[in-house]
């Protein structure tokens, strides 16, 4: 379960992220709007689970990715970068999750 307040940290479809098309390419990039890593531009590659639990016994999600674009030279290989890449990619899967049901 989500507490509230990470909840609302969370980022959000169209306000802190869109999904940008290039041609040539088969799946979308995505653009970030917001926050310290804006107009960044990246794309997923492989996306797995981890084969065992972490400490926490969550099992960790494990994706690779290529920048894009990036503007600012931000520090893309930070941990809090691929945090905030990960909560979006989660959120997405999510939704492609819930959209396949209905």
């Amino acid at each position: 379960m989500v507490s509230k307040q990470t909840k609302q940290k969370l980022p959000k479809h169209e306000v802190d992220y869109v999904f940008v098309e290039k041609q040539n390419q088969e799946m979308a990039s995505i653009k970030l709007t917001s926050g310290p890593y804006t107009d960044i531009i990246y794309h997923y590659g492989n996306v797995q689970f981890a084969k065992e639990e972490n400490e926490d016994g969550n099992l960790p999600m494990i994706f690779d990715y290529t920048v894009d674009k990036n503007y600012q030279n931000a520090d893309t290989d930070s941990q809090e970068f691929i945090n905030h890449i990960g909560d979006i990619l989660v959120q997405v899967m999510d939704q492609e999750l819930n959209e396949r049901e209905n």
